[in-house]
């Protein structure tokens, strides 16, 4: 009897200490600062892809002993944000990653508190004056086409819907694609007559894609055409 209540007793304090230490790690205090911002070309947001964690900056701290980087992901309007600790953090982008040129330039970020900074970059093309015309169930977008690096040639404009308001190459439920396309003035049109008639909500977008680029560049707004 006096073996089974040792027993008994040398398991409840081990139970007891693998509580004490499961309550110790709970009670860390979660990250109270956040850091908000945009990835921008002269001061204006560049669209990207904005599913599935495509596009995405990584931020280091130095002065620990595993140097770990967090993923930073980019929405479609080209923001982004991060829950964090304050501190010292330098924010690059990765190698290939993105329709822009592969400089992995640093930006110092001194978080403290809720912070904001961008993230400039320099795009291969940026689209601007973009417009939407539903004409008829004919829909017609305008947009202008500018060459920022052009050492890799564009491969194809597209005109794309969704039924969901993330509207992207790979993404969309009808596109068109527009080879040839070059620095300028661009029109694609394509019928959405079905589109329309069998989705209860529906979105557009256009995108540049670029040779040897896996992202594209985007419009950062969405348009909702029902």
């Amino acid at each position: 009897m006096h073996f089974m209540k040792q027993h008994i007793f040398k398991a409840a304090l081990f139970s007891f200490i693998l509580c004490v230490a499961a309550c110790g790690k709970d009670n860390y205090d979660a990250p109270q600062s956040r850091l908000t911002g945009k990835v921008t070309y002269n001061g204006q947001a560049v669209g990207v892809k904005g599913s599935n964690q495509s596009v995405y900056l990584q931020l280091w701290q130095d002065g620990y002993a595993t140097r770990t980087p967090i993923n930073v992901y980019v929405t479609q309007d080209g923001s982004f944000s991060a829950e964090l600790f304050d501190g010292t953090y330098k924010l690059v982008s990765t190698s290939g990653n993105g329709p822009w040129v592969s400089k992995q330039d640093t930006v110092i970020v001194q978080v403290k508190g809720n912070t904001t900074v961008d993230y400039p970059v320099t795009p291969y093309y940026t689209v601007s004056n973009i417009s939407y015309d539903l004409n008829d169930k004919t829909l017609t977008a305008s947009f202008d086409v500018t060459g920022i690096d052009e050492s890799h040639a564009i491969e194809y404009a597209t005109l794309m819907v969704n039924d969901t308001k993330f509207v992207e190459i790979g993404q969309n439920i009808h596109s068109i694609e527009k080879a040839g396309v070059s620095v300028g003035h661009v029109e694609l049109s394509m019928d959405v007559t079905d589109d329309l008639a069998e989705s209860r909500a529906l979105f557009a977008r256009v995108a540049i894609k670029i040779e040897g680029i896996t992202e594209g560049v985007y419009d950062t707004q969405v348009e909702q055409l029902k």
